[in-house]
Order: C-alpha cells, then sequence, then structure tokens
C-alpha cells in the first residue's frame, strides 16, 4: 500500500446497476530536479464491495481538501501505465499549534482559591 498526498478534486461514478465503479481524481504538486513545478492528477478507481460499501463518497466531502489517499499500484501491461486502487478512507492532518504548558504555581494557586 501507498499513501498520496494531494487536493481532492471529485469522484465521478461509472459504470451501470449492477456494474458500478467510481473515480476518485486527486491533484498532486512536486518538483522536479530542476526546480520546476510538477503538478499531476491521480486518478484512483473503486470496485467491488469498496464501492458497495461507499468508500469513494468520504471523499466526495472532501472536495477541495488537501488529504491523504491510501492507494494500492498495479503495473498495467496492456496500456504500459501504473493503475492506482483505493485502500481506504481519507487521512486528513490537522495542523495542531503547540499550546504553552501551565505554570503550576498558578494552577495551584487557582485550585486553593477555589476551594476556598
Amino acid at each position: 500500500m501507498h499513501i498520496i498526498k494531494g487536493t481532492v478534486l471529485g469522484v465521478v461514478d461509472k459504470g451501470e446497476a449492477d456494474k458500478r465503479w467510481a473515480i476518485v481524481a486527486l491533484q498532486t504538486s512536486a518538483k522536479d530536479r530542476d526546480g520546476f513545478d510538477v503538478t499531476t492528477t491521480v486518478k484512483a478507481r473503486v470496485f467491488g464491495d469498496s464501492i458497495k460499501n461507499g468508500l469513494h463518497n468520504a471523499y466526495r466531502q472532501q472536495a477541495g481538501v488537501e488529504v491523504y489517499m491510501p492507494v494500492t499500484c498495479e503495473v498495467n501491461d496492456r496500456y504500459h501505465n501504473i493503475d492506482y486502487l483505493l485502500a481506504g478512507t481519507p487521512l486528513r492532518l490537522q495542523e495542531v499549534r503547540p499550546q504553552p504548558a501551565p505554570n503550576p504555581a498558578s494552577t495551584a494557586q487557582a485550585k486553593a482559591a477555589g476551594s476556598n
């Protein structure tokens, strides 16, 4: 399993009632060895039990949000490319700013004042 970091572009439903599948599109950006920005769209497919369980719907709600998408990769010899299959729900890391530690003396005074 691999994890791809990017912004969710959207989810497209495909197929018919009994043969449903979907595509989840993620836009990634990086820098090449010369320092130029490279933007790539990664399309992960969703099939079978994953589509029945609605795994792709979790990504609909995250459109426009940066997430970490778990995928499995397969080499497609017919078209000479790599196919990505969705492997789980989006992982979203939130920035947590460090909080200053409370002063032990002031908390002891506050407890003493509250108990009187």
